[in-house]
């Protein structure tokens, strides 16, 4: 029997106008995202994935 991962919602947000997007609290603290971080985004098998670049 095969496992699914476990999914946990950290937070929720929304587009602006200027399609910019504020990081839930949960998510800044969990992934420790500190201002001036350089931010990745990606796609795999049709979602998106953000993550801290390790390039700078």
């Amino acid at each position: 029997m095969s496992k699914l991962p476990k999914k946990e919602i950290l937070g929720i947000s929304k587009i602006t106008y200027k399609f910019q997007v504020t990081l839930p609290k949960r998510v800044r603290e969990k992934f420790n995202f500190k201002e001036g971080d350089i931010l990745v985004f990606a796609e795999e098998n049709g979602k998106l994935i953000i993550a801290k670049s390790t390039e700078y």
